[in-house]
């Protein structure tokens, strides 16, 4: 069984604007975390980012990684994780387990995450 990993990240925060693509020893963070979460044996990444324009290099970056991105309403984070489940429909990930991730968790360690048992 695959775990479908969703990362929402969006560069519209209130407290630090950018904040996902802020650099980190010359990495942006929102790499720095897709790196340590590409650790996980049989998980699937995605980024759920808002449908902004503002948000284009949080897609973009995500593409320059191999990850897949989605896209929603910035106000909306269920219907972004929603939107991520209807886009993966087609795949092996419908049935599978999910973990949901907010960018303000940015520094996870990939054995930390607690995936369900296969």
């Amino acid at each position: 069984m695959r775990t479908l990993v969703v990362i929402q990240a969006r560069m519209g925060s209130t407290r630090l604007p950018g904040k996902v693509l802020a650099d980190l020893g010359g990495r942006p963070l929102l790499s720095l975390q897709l790196d340590r979460l590409a650790r996980l044996a049989d998980a699937r990444l995605v980024v759920a980012t808002s449908d902004l324009a503002r948000d284009d290099p949080v897609e973009s970056l995500a593409a320059d990684c191999g990850v897949t991105c989605v896209r929603g309403p910035e106000t909306d984070v269920l219907d972004r994780f929603a939107a991520t489940k209807t886009r993966l429909a087609s795949t092996s990930y419908l049935d599978d387990d999910d973990v949901g991730l907010s960018f303000t968790q940015t520094i996870v360690v990939a054995n930390k995450v607690d995936l369900p048992d296969a």
